[in-house]
């Protein structure tokens, strides 16, 4: 149930994420196009000041303010200042009606081809980039959660060995690849969270007017330290620190550097008094529940206690990796390994 409400989460969070995605690059393609329009003379009629309150109660401002041209002696009406909506502080508003008193002459620019679109403001700014760095965390979720349903779905479709883990076989080790979070997951991570703090360091520092070239810098180093730190976890992995390491020959087992263990744990099969897939409850503050699920390893003798080896909220995933390992760990000592 977990799993499938993830996969139809992830289609509407994808729907509306791609329409936010569509509407900005939409808006930058109008905007940068607007910076080649023909100029016409016209006339403000109207300027005001208008406030929107959120729902949280904040209060933001917009510049209101509708013009009159000609153009080959026809009289268009128009109302907009850029294609992003300039809306913020008080301010920012305030200054921008005073520089456009009711009466007051100003210079329109228009598509040729459509008159009727018009604006005030031509041309790219670092504003309409804005809409890109709000956007970025969003779209790093979306990717986290087609990740996650993908391979919900991998995993009831096609059934992969040991729940998909990637299995390696060195003589007389069997290698089986058991990272927390894989290198893509840390790259989203580290995009989403950079886009997040970002938004407020560019967007409060520079009253949400940024030069082109700060937030195209910004944007690309938000970017660029997603792909550095998903590479380096790449390399990382690469080392064989999150590999579990059978070791049928010797009848023992090398448990990676995750969950608490600060150095290869050497395991010998006799030792192993359980294997098991454990439930764990999650409550989060506001009373909702969900699970994962983590094969565990209890051991007796001087490592005496439990040793995760994963934890997925994939319970299948968890089961069918478990029914792979539990045979490769009975290869000695079958009586010793409870199912």
């Amino acid at each position: 149930m977990q799993g499938a409400f993830l996969v139809i989460f992830t289609l509407l969070w994808t729907a509306g994420v791609m329409f936010f995605n569509g509407f900005a690059a939409r808006n930058i393609a109008k905007q940068y196009k607007s910076g080649s329009y023909p100029m016409a003379a016209g006339t403000v009629t109207h300027s005001e000041v208008q406030s929107h309150r959120g729902s949280k109660g904040g209060t933001s401002y917009t510049a209101v303010i509708n013009y009159r041209f000609l153009v080959g002696g026809q009289a268009f009406a128009g109302s907009r200042l850029r294609y992003n909506v300039i809306s913020g502080g008080w301010s920012q508003a305030n200054s921008l009606v005073a520089a456009h008193p009711t009466g007051a002459a100003v210079d329109v620019f228009y598509d040729p081809a459509n008159p009727q679109e018009a604006l005030l403001y031509p041309g790219i700014s670092g504003a309409d980039f804005m809409t890109v760095l709000f956007l970025t965390p969003f779209n790093a979720l979306m990717l986290g959660f087609w990740i996650g349903a993908g391979a919900w779905l991998r995993e009831r479709l096609a059934r992969p060995v040991a729940g998909g883990m990637k299995i390696m076989t060195d003589g007389i080790y069997t290698r089986v690849r058991l990272p927390r979070f894989g290198p893509v997951g840390w790259a989203l991570v580290t995009t989403g969270g950079l886009g997040f703090a970002s938004i407020f360091i560019v967007g409060f520092g520079t009253q949400m007017q940024p030069s082109v070239a700060l937030v195209l810098t910004v944007i690309s180093t938000i970017y660029l330290a997603g792909v550095a730190v998903g590479f380096w976890h790449w390399q990382k992995l690469q080392t064989g620190v999150d590999d579990l390491v059978i070791n049928a020959a010797g009848g023992s087992l090398e448990l990676p550097q995750t969950f608490g263990r600060k150095e290869r744990l050497t395991v010998s099969f006799a030792d192993i008094e359980d294997f098991s897939v454990a439930q764990i409850v999650h409550r989060s503050s506001k009373g909702g529940i969900t699970y994962t699920y983590a094969p565990t390893l209890r051991l007796r003798g001087p490592q005496a206690g439990e040793q995760k080896l994963a934890e997925w909220s994939d319970k299948v995933k968890a089961d069918d990796f478990a029914a792979w390992l539990r045979p490769q760990l009975g290869r000695l000592h079958p009586e010793e390994i409870v199912s």
